[in-house]
C-alpha cells in the first residue's frame, strides 16, 4: 500500500484511540529468595527482614517484559530478528496479509498491551535487629493500554478498507494508553513490630521520590463511529483526552531532551508480612548487627499495595479534550501528516472549526501502575521452598499505567552458592506461561516466560532480567571487623 493509505490508517486509529501510543515485571526468580535482600522490597517492602543478609548491596540489574494479546509471530518463527525490520513495524507493507510474517488474535475479547523496562541502579538493604532500611534507585519505563476494543487491532493490520468493519457501528467505553519513562529513588523501612514464640508480624513501607523524563496518554471515555467506506468515517460521539509531555520538539519533530526531567511526583509502597517460624527464639541483644542470626521458617503470608502515586508533568505539556463532540468526516483520506502539531491541529480544526481550541491546559498527571499482591512462601525442607503469588491491577482513573494481572506458584531450590526456581504462572488469568531463574553466587539470570525464547509457543512477548549484588549473611562476622563493637559492627 502507498504512504497516503499508510497514513489514513493511522490518522483513523489516532482519532479511535491508539496512535499516542509509543510502544514492573515481577521478576518472581529474584525477588522470591532467602537470599533477594533489597530485591525483595519490589514485592513487599515488610520482606525486607526475612532475608538471609543483614546488608545487601545490588551494583546492577536489567529486566525487560513485553507483552500483548493482540499480535503474535507464530510458533517456531524466530521473531527477535523480525521484530526490529521496518518491514514488520510497516503497518501497510509486509504474508499473512501484506507479506507480514506476524498475524493478529481473531476473536472478541477485549484487548491489552503492556511493556516494563526497568534498570536497577545502586541500591543497599542493611538490617539492624528487627529494623531494616534499604536505599533503591531506578530508571523505569512503563507503555500500556487496556480494556482495548477487540476490532481496534485487525484496523491496524487490515487497514480501514477492510470490508467487514464497513458500515458497522462500533460504541466503545473506558478503554486507554498510557506511557510514562521516569527516575526513582526509594528509601524503605521495615520492623517486625510484633514477636511472641513462633509467630513473627512485619510492617513495611517504601517512599519514592519520582522524576517524570516523558509521559503520554489517550483516555477514550467513549467513541461512536460507523466507518462507510476508505474515505469517510462517522463520528456520532466522541469524548476523548490527550495528555503528552513528550521529548519532541511538537513544531518539528525533533527529538529535544531539554529539560530532562519534566514532572515530579511521589510514589508509596506499604505491606505486611506474617512469618511462623521454625522456633521460637526470638533476636537477642548482640552488639554487632553481622552476629544476630537468622531466623528460619515455616511459612510466610505477605499482602502489600505497590506503587500508588502518581507524576504531574508541566514541562512541554499538553493537554488536550474532545468531549461529546461529534463528525462526519469525508474526505478525511486527504490528510497530509507533518507531525504532532499539524496533526492535533488538523483534528482540532475537524471537530471544533479551530486548530487551537483542543488545547485546556499545560499540565497533566499519570499514575503509577497500582497493583495489590499477596505472596505466601512454604519452606518444604533445608534448601526447597515453594512460594506463591497473586497480583491484581488497582485502576483509579483513565490516565493510568496498567499492570496486568498474575497468578504463579514458584518452586524452587537455594543454597548460599546455587538457586534454581521453576515460576509457572497465569498471565492476566488467561495465558499460561513457565519461567527459570538461576542464581549463582551474586549473579541471577531469569526469564517468567521460557516458552518465548525457546519458540515453541506463539510469541507475543518476552521477558527476562539480570541481577548483580554482594551481601553478607547474618550470623557470620568478617574477621576484620571484630572489635569494632563502637561502631555497632
Amino acid at each position: 500500500m502507498n504512504a497516503k493509505s499508510t497514513f489514513r490508517t493511522f490518522s483513523l486509529l489516532f482519532l479511535l484511540g491508539i496512535g499516542t501510543v509509543s510502544e514492573g515485571q515481577q521478576m518472581l526468580g529474584l525477588t522470591f529468595s532467602t537470599y533477594s535482600g533489597v530485591s525483595s522490597a519490589m514485592m513487599n517492602p515488610a520482606l525486607l527482614t526475612g532475608s538471609k543478609s543483614y546488608i545487601d548491596v545490588n551494583l546492577v540489574g536489567f529486566g525487560t517484559s513485553t507483552s500483548n494479546n493482540m499480535y503474535y509471530f507464530p510458533a517456531g518463527a524466530n521473531p527477535l530478528t523480525k521484530i526490529v525490520t521496518l518491514d514488520t513495524l510497516d503497518i501497510n507493507n509486509g504474508d499473512y496479509k501484506f507479506g507480514r510474517s506476524y498475524n493478529y488474535y481473531n476473536n472478541q475479547w477485549n484487548k491489552y498491551i503492556y511493556n516494563d523496562e526497568k534498570i536497577m541502579g545502586p541500591s543497599v538493604m542493611i538490617q539492624a535487629g528487627k529494623h531494616s532500611f534499604a536505599l533503591s534507585t531506578s530508571l523505569r519505563s512503563v507503555n500500556s493500554g487496556n480494556k482495548i476494543p477487540y476490532e481496534i487491532p485487525i484496523l491496524m493490520y487490515e487497514g480501514p478498507e477492510y470490508i467487514d468493519y464497513q458500515g458497522k457501528n462500533f460504541n466503545e467505553h473506558n478503554y486507554s494508553f498510557a506511557s510514562m519513562t521516569w527516575t526513582e529513588v526509594g528509601l524503605s523501612y521495615a520492623v517486625d513490630f510484633y514477636e511472641r514464640y513462633d509467630s513473627r508480624f512485619t510492617f513495611g513501607a517504601t517512599v519514592k521520590g519520582l522524576f517524570g523524563h516523558e509521559g503520554g496518554y489517550l483516555a477514550m471515555k467513549n467513541v461512536d463511529f460507523v466507518i462507510h467506506d476508505t474515505k469517510t468515517v462517522e463520528f456520532n460521539n466522541v469524548d476523548a483526552e490527550i495528555g503528552m509531555a513528550l521529548p519532541v520538539n511538537y513544531e518539528t519533530n525533533e527529538f529535544n531532551m531539554h529539560p530532562l526531567t519534566k514532572g515530579y511526583g511521589v510514589g508509596l509502597d506499604l505491606g505486611f508480612v506474617f512469618t511462623k517460624k521454625k522456633s521460637t527464639y526470638n533476636l537477642g541483644n548482640e552488639r554487632k548487627i553481622c552476629a544476630k542470626p537468622y531466623s528460619d521458617y515455616i511459612y510466610k503470608i505477605g499482602f502489600s499495595i505497590m506503587d500508588l502515586g502518581a507524576i504531574t508533568f508541566n514541562q512541554n505539556t499538553e493537554k488536550h479534550s474532545f468531549k461529546d463532540v461529534g463528525l462526519y468526516w469525508e474526505h478525511y483520506d486527504t490528510l497530509r501528516y507533518d507531525g504532532i502539531r499539524h496533526t492535533l491541529n488538523a483534528y482540532s480544526q475537524a471537530f471544533f472549526g479551530d486548530p487551537t481550541a483542543s488545547l485546556t491546559s499545560d499540565r497533566i498527571r499519570i499514575a503509577l501502575p497500582t497493583v495489590l499482591s499477596m505472596q505466601f512462601d512454604y519452606h518444604i525442607s533445608k534448601s526447597f521452598y515453594v512460594a506463591a503469588l497473586w497480583s491484581h491491577p488497582l485502576k483509579f482513573q483513565l490516565n493510568q499505567l496498567y499492570h496486568p494481572a498474575q497468578i504463579s506458584i514458584v518452586p524452587r531450590y537455594e543454597n548460599r552458592i546455587v538457586g534454581v526456581s521453576v515460576p509457572l504462572s497465569l498471565f492476566n488469568y488467561l495465558e499460561p506461561r513457565i519461567g527459570l531463574a538461576v542464581r549463582i553466587y551474586s549473579l541471577t539470570i531469569g526469564t517468567d516466560r521460557l516458552g518465548s525464547w525457546m519458540g515453541v509457543s506463539n510469541f507475543s512477548g518476552m521477558d527476562v532480567y539480570v541481577a548483580f549484588k554482594i551481601n553478607l549473611q547474618k550470623g557470620i562476622c568478617l574477621s576484620y571487623l571484630r572489635g569494632a563493637d563502637s561502631y555497632g559492627w
